[in-house]
Order: structure tokens, then C-alpha cells, then sequence
């Protein structure tokens, strides 16, 4: 497996490989992370806080995972279902850590496999929040993070 960070001049190669894995495999019913990757601007990858790294497995994309403003306006992990029991979350977690300083996410309270795998990547769970549907999501932290980051963009 190998992972890439993807730098301004890359996006253009890969967009229309990650927005159609991005259609295919999220399971968000929304779709606003297609929305989101679908707008996306390659500038915004010079932006502090903002990654898009992309998990291949003999040259196929197994796994995206992309974040703005260090995962606290933006942070998504889409896995390929047969790759989901595999370490790919883990890696990504650790690559987006150790690219940014810091990255936060919000996971669905009854997702226990990626409660599980955030947790072994050394993230760490501090908060809870209701969205507007009334479903309840975890706020994770990884790296150098700090309960005020989110809990003051949450009031």
C-alpha cells in the first residue's frame, strides 16, 4: 500500500479518480463530501489545515481520506469496503497527523469499526455533538489537539 499526499499539482490528475471512488463507496446519504471534493479548488491544498491523502493499492485508490481546517469544518475517511478491515484507516489517520500537527473528526456514535481503528491510530475521543437530524457524533483529536478548537466553533 502507498499513500500520497496530494500537493496543488496533483489534484487535477486524481480529481475525477477520487470523485467517482467518492461516489461509489460513501456512505453518506447526503453526499455532501462528493459536493465538497466535487468544488474543490486545487489552491485550497496550499492552505494551512488542508489535506487530501490518497490510500493505492497496485496503482487503485483503496481509500481517501481529505480535511480542511485540520477536520474542524471538513474531515472525511472513505475506505473501500473490501479494504475495510485492513490497517489503510490507521495509516491514514497516522499520514494526516503527521503531515498537519493536528487533525479532528466526527464519527458516527454507533460506527464501531471507525471508533475502533481511530483509536488505535492515537486519536482520542473528547466530545459529543448533536447534528440536526438529532443523530449524535464523537469528536476525535489526534496529534496536538485541544478541546477549545472545537468546542468553541460548536457554540
Amino acid at each position: 500500500m502507498k499513500i500520497i499526499s496530494l500537493k496543488n499539482q496533483q489534484w487535477e490528475k486524481y480529481r475525477r479518480s477520487i470523485l467517482n471512488f467518492v461516489k461509489r463507496y460513501d456512505a453518506c446519504s447526503d453526499k455532501s463530501n462528493y459536493s465538497w471534493l466535487f468544488h474543490f479548488n486545487k489552491s485550497y491544498l496550499d492552505q494551512p489545515g488542508t489535506s487530501i491523502q490518497v490510500a493505492l493499492w497496485e496503482g487503485k485508490i483503496i481509500a481517501v481520506a481529505a480535511v480542511c481546517d485540520y477536520g474542524t469544518t471538513h474531515s472525511t475517511l472513505i475506505v473501500s469496503p473490501k479494504y475495510t478491515k485492513t490497517q489503510v484507516q490507521i495509516n491514514l489517520y497516522r499520514s494526516l497527523i503527521d503531515e498537519l500537527g493536528v487533525c479532528y473528526t466526527k464519527i458516527k456514535y454507533d460506527d464501531q469499526l471507525k471508533i475502533k481503528y481511530a483509536l488505535r491510530a492515537g486519536l482520542v475521543c473528547f466530545a459529543y455533538v448533536k447534528n440536526t437530524l438529532d443523530e449524535t457524533f464523537l469528536w476525535f483529536g489526534g496529534g496536538h489537539w485541544h478541546t477549545n478548537d472545537i468546542t468553541e466553533k460548536e457554540a
